[in-house]
Formats: structure tokens, sequence, C-alpha cells
């Protein structure tokens, strides 16, 4: 029962990055301002968001700390185990970043399909006849919600200091899209014939990318799903087994069998990782972006 109570406290820590993570969502800006300072309006607003985006982060590092702390208190306190004290720690830090990837996951998918609907939307006012600066300042009012800040704030910035200005900007405020879509309008800006063409060719690099983002999506959601069905199964056997066999665990009290039993939750761990690690989608860098550690890899011949 004991044991059943540590896996309860662990994942009652785990589940309290859900509540956080919900408080900071409903905090929802209006994206309308002002016209007399608007530049520097946007500029603010988009410095909260990031901000925000900041403590959001520290708040699943928080997490971590809290539930590995419980795991490793109670693991300890309620069965004398160093072996289940490292076990439960050793989850009580994984599994945050675990349950906090599906609404990551939800966030990268959502704003993925915004740069696509919005390039769609830029090159068909291109297309319309519109110049560059003029589309991009058009394409404001009907894009999404999850890029609208910053397309807002690079439209400012280019009636103010001038297109290219801006676009330079936009490449920097980001490592995903930005780079892309930036490279992209350059590439309109300077091309001497109509810009819908360069803009039409941007979206469908953009499409593609989408598409392979949604594909790896899938997958990686399948395997979080076959994740989380292994860890009750196996959270469910050893509550189980404490319970109904306490007697099982003795062999594991003696000072050999604490050694022998924290190389056992080392492998679990290993395996638990490998598996969460695998179960979270990360964001694949632009290409244009350098890299932030030289590649090992042999030179190509």
């Amino acid at each position: 029962m004991n044991i059943a109570i540590s896996f309860g406290l662990l994942f009652a820590g785990c589940g309290l990055l859900c509540v956080l993570a919900q408080s900071g969502a409903l905090n929802r800006e209006s994206s309308r301002v002002d016209s007399g300072s608007r530049s520097l309006r946007l500029y603010m607003t988009l410095e909260a968001r990031k901000q925000r985006r900041r403590r959001a982060l520290g708040t699943v590092s928080i997490v971590q700390i809290i539930a590995g702390t419980v795991g490793l208190a109670t693991g300890w306190l309620f069965t004398g185990l160093a072996g289940m004290a490292v076990l439960l720690a050793g989850l009580g830090v994984m599994l945050p970043p675990f349950f906090a990837a599906p609404k990551r996951r939800r966030h990268q998918t959502r704003e993925a399909l915004a740069w696509s609907l919005w390039s769609r939307q830029l090159a068909e006012l291109a297309r319309a006849g519109s110049g560059l600066a003029d589309s991009l300042r058009s394409s404001v009012e009907h894009a999404p919600i999850e890029i609208r800040h910053t397309i807002e704030q690079i439209s400012a910035k280019a009636h103010v200091s001038g297109l290219e200005t801006a676009l330079e900007e936009l490449g920097r405020s980001g490592r995903i899209w930005e780079p892309e879509v930036a490279a992209g309008l350059k590439m309109a800006a300077k091309s001497g014939g109509s810009v819908a063409d360069p803009l039409l060719d941007m979206c469908g690099r953009i499409a593609d990318v989408v598409e392979l983002h949604r594909a790896r999506t899938e997958a990686v959601v399948q395997l979080w799903t076959q994740t989380i069905a292994l860890l009750g199964l196996a959270s469910g056997i050893v509550t189980l087994m404490y319970r109904n066999n306490p007697t099982y665990f003795e062999v594991y009290s003696t000072p050999t069998g604490q050694m022998v039993f924290v190389l056992i939750a080392g492998m679990l761990l290993m395996s638990i990782g490998f598996l969460v690690f695998h179960s979270v989608v990360r964001g694949q860098e632009s290409v244009l972006i350098p890299p932030k550690r030289r590649s090992r890899a042999r030179e190509p011949i």
C-alpha cells in the first residue's frame, strides 16, 4: 500500500504541471493596438510573450525538482529501499516534460500550420497585384492568431525602417520557421519580376516541411500513448507485488541487495528514458541557423 501512495504522490506532483500550464494559457492579449505607439506596443507585447515562454520552461524545471524530491523521499521513507528511492526520483525528473509534451506538440503544430496558411495568404495578395510591402501590411488583419504578433511587428518595422531591416529582424526572431520565411521574402523582394512566383515557391517549401512535421508528430503520438500504457502497466505490477507479497523485496534490504536494486533501478530508468526521449516532439531548427556545436561526423569525401 505504501508503494501505491508513493506512485500517487509522484503522479500528483507531475500533474501539477498541467495546472500551472493551464493557468498561463488563459492570459491572452488582444492584438489591436493604438496607431500612435504601434511599434512600441508591439515590441512590448512580443517581449512579454517571450517572458511567458521562459516562465513556462522554468515551471517544468521546478516541477521536475519537486517531483524528484518527493519521489526520493517517499521511496526511502515508505520502503527503506535505495533502489526504490532512485527509481521514484528518476521518474519524478523524467515525467514532467513527458506530460507537458502534448501541449507543446499542439503548439508546434498550430504554429507550423499558421506559417503555411499565412504564406499562402501573402502569395495570393501579391498575385492580386500588391507589392511585397503592401501585401505584408494587408496580411496582418487575416494572419493566424499564433503568429499575428510577429507579423504585426515586422509590418510596423518595415513601415518605419524599411523592408530589408524588417526581414533581417524576422530571420533573427526564431530558429524554426522565421529564418525560412525571411529568406523566401528576401528572394521575392530581390526578384526582377512579379513577387508572386517566388512567394508561391516559398509556400510549396513550407507546405512540404509542414507535412513532414505532421507525419513525424503522428508517429510520436503513437509512441507517447504506448509509453503511457507501459508505465501504467509497470507501476501497477510493482504496486501489486509490494502490496500482496512484501517479503519479495526483503532480499534487497541487505547492503548487497540495496546495490543490486539500485542497478536494476538504473537500468529501468535508462529504458524509460529512451522511451520518454523519443516520445517528445522537438522543433527541428532551420538549416539556415548555424548549429550550436560543430558536428563531429567525418567530412564527406
